[in-house]
């Protein structure tokens, strides 16, 4: 290969390669990020690939120096709630980065490809513009396709416990978080989860039950009814099905995982006849409920 490297394709190719490894890590990690956020991180991973400009460096110079720009990069893309969580983030987003540096070394000791360089940890591949994009679009394929089966195969790392506060009463039903349930409250922005009524069949008042059946319209009850000013119906769409689901404001949903408990004050639950699943989980939660 020619010593010639374009700062333009060195860069470009580390931001979408850091893209890659924090969505990754999103998924190792169960914590939900905001878009901007992973674009910020993957600006600062192309930045960071500006080491390769350096002189070849030892490995115990090199790993304070990345594990410095990963700790800005998980900084960026994950924000600092509290020590646990960020320390949780930065290892998975290290490990994937490790893993992936090793898949590159081997490939560079191995194969000798021309049109690539690794050095100080970082990656460069002379490719041309199409070339690419044909390579983003592949990789960004093959990422979604390995989450989705690994999800598929291991649904359980995405469930948890919810609690749903209301005046004087609770309920604590088996849930599963969905990153890509994105439904909110189109009056307050609250998050929407989904509950199966037969899950809260027993919690609800009973003057409302027909309601959250879909039987009827919202019963006419009188305004100091507890419930009365926080039931209504959302309009949904999902799968191709349209139409409004009935619902209710909570105080609060306490959401308690392997690793962390959120608060989600003033969530709203939607109400569905039909089964959620085959009995592994009856309440489906807000992307936004596991992350403040």
């Amino acid at each position: 290969m020619s010593d010639v490297i374009y700062i333009d394709v060195l860069v470009a190719v580390n931001i979408f390669v850091t893209w890659l490894l924090l969505a990754c890590s999103v998924f190792f990690s169960a914590v939900q990020v905001k878009r901007w956020r992973l674009l910020l991180g993957s600006l600062l991973g192309g930045a960071g690939s500006l080491l390769i400009l350096l002189p070849p460096a030892p490995w115990w110079l090199l790993l304070p120096e990345k594990l410095l720009l990963s700790a800005l990069i998980v900084w960026a893309a994950f924000g600092f709630v509290k020590w646990r969580r960020f320390l949780r983030c930065f290892a998975a987003f290290f490990g994937v980065s490790f893993a992936f540096a090793g898949i590159m070394l081997a490939l560079w000791i191995t194969l000798k490809p021309e049109m690539m360089l690794y050095q100080n940890g970082t990656i460069y591949f002379d490719v041309s513009l199409l070339a690419f994009v044909i390579f983003a679009c592949a990789s960004y394929a093959i990422v979604r396709g390995l989450v989705t089966l690994l999800r598929r195969r291991h649904p359980g790392a995405n469930l948890c416990r919810a609690t749903i506060h209301m005046p004087g009463q609770s309920v604590t039903l088996p849930a599963f978080y969905d990153s890509g349930n994105k439904l909110t409250d189109g009056f307050t922005g609250a998050p929407v989860a989904v509950a199966e009524y037969a899950a809260l069949q027993g919690f609800l008042p009973e003057e409302f039950l027909s309601f959250f059946r879909g039987e009827m319209e919202l019963p006419d009850l009188p305004p100091e009814h507890p419930w009365r000013a926080r039931v209504r119906e959302i309009p949904f769409h999902a799968l191709g099905r349209e139409g409004l689901l009935p619902a209710f404001r909570t105080d609060q949903v306490i959401v308690k995982t392997k690793h962390d408990t959120q608060s989600t004050p003033g969530a709203v639950v939607a109400v569905t006849p039909d089964a959620l699943s085959d009995g592994g989980y009856s309440l489906l939660l807000q992307a936004s409920m596991l992350e403040k």
